[in-house]
């Protein structure tokens, strides 16, 4: 009698043999066929001046022309696109950039305001002094790099004017002492001061003390009134001493008695006249 296999051991023999016939180690070769580039979509330019109307009939909310910039439309998404202009070529404001100085900005003051300055003075403000103070009521502008050189050159040329008219004055004051000189007594030991460059009469007492007295106020004016084209006008000039003649301090510069007095004024830029005040009763 005949062993006859069962079916399912047949159909695992023949699946074993096919899987054997199908492995790496047959002698036929995988060939690969080569792959081409697919290059992307090129991005398109959707630009906003014309908007896309909807069915409706009104413009798209995406690209109404209210929105002021252009998008960029490509397989990936919508993106906006990017400005190619730089500062490098942008427009440069008229009179150039402000300057700044530690958070402050630099102006200059069109009328005198209280706290901050003078008329015409240049000064650092915090830019919030500026926008709310000063830029409102129009009592300030501000001032670029390029302005403040150029007023730079203005202030030398002005400050040398003014030196030129202080030596000037100073000579005229040192000429008329020479020729107001009266005698040896009245030199100092080092000869630097001699003569008188100023008299004034004042009403006074019988033992010389004067009704109302002499203050620099009264000085100045008799300065600029015996020596009109002298430079005594600006706040930089004033009267900076007042001695009697044993060399001591007059209080508060206000001359009380007749008699000689040296007094020395401040020219600026650093020139000072020194000269001899002859103060007799009327």
């Amino acid at each position: 009698m005949l062993f006859s296999p069962p079916a399912t051991v047949i159909i695992f023999v023949v699946l074993f043999v096919s899987v054997a016939a199908e492995s790496p180690s047959s002698s036929r070769k995988t060939t690969y066929a080569k792959a081409s580039f697919v290059p992307p979509a090129a991005p398109t330019l959707v630009s906003p001046l014309k908007p896309i109307k909807s069915s409706a009939g009104w413009p798209s909310a995406v690209n109404h022309p209210s929105r002021g910039q252009q998008q960029i439309v490509n397989g990936y998404g919508t993106y906006r696109a990017v400005s190619t202009s730089t500062s490098l070529f942008a427009k440069k404001k008229k009179g150039g950039d402000p300057v700044a100085k530690k958070a402050k900005i630099q102006v200059k003051l069109l009328e005198t305001v209280p706290n901050i300055g003078q008329n015409g003075d240049i000064i650092f403000v915090s830019s919030a002094v500026f926008q709310n103070q000063l830029k409102l009521s129009n009592k300030a502008r501000l001032v670029s790099a390029e302005e403040m050189i150029k007023l730079e050159q203005e202030k030398e040329e002005q400050e040398q004017e003014m030196k030129e008219m202080a030596i000037k004055t100073k000579s005229l004051l040192d000429e008329a002492m020479l020729e107001n000189l009266g005698g040896e007594d009245q030199c100092e030991d080092n000869g630097d001061i001699c003569g008188v460059a100023l008299s004034m009469k004042r009403k006074a007492g019988p033992e010389g003390n004067l009704f109302g007295g002499v203050n620099p106020k009264m000085v100045m004016e008799a300065l600029k009134e015996k020596y009109p084209e002298g430079s005594w006008d600006g706040k930089q000039v004033k009267l900076a001493e007042v001695k009697d003649v044993e060399g001591k301090d007059v209080k508060k510069k206000d001359i009380k008695h007749i008699g000689e007095y040296t007094l020395s004024v401040s020219l600026g830029s650093g020139v000072d006249v020194t000269f001899i005040l002859s103060i007799s009763a009327e």
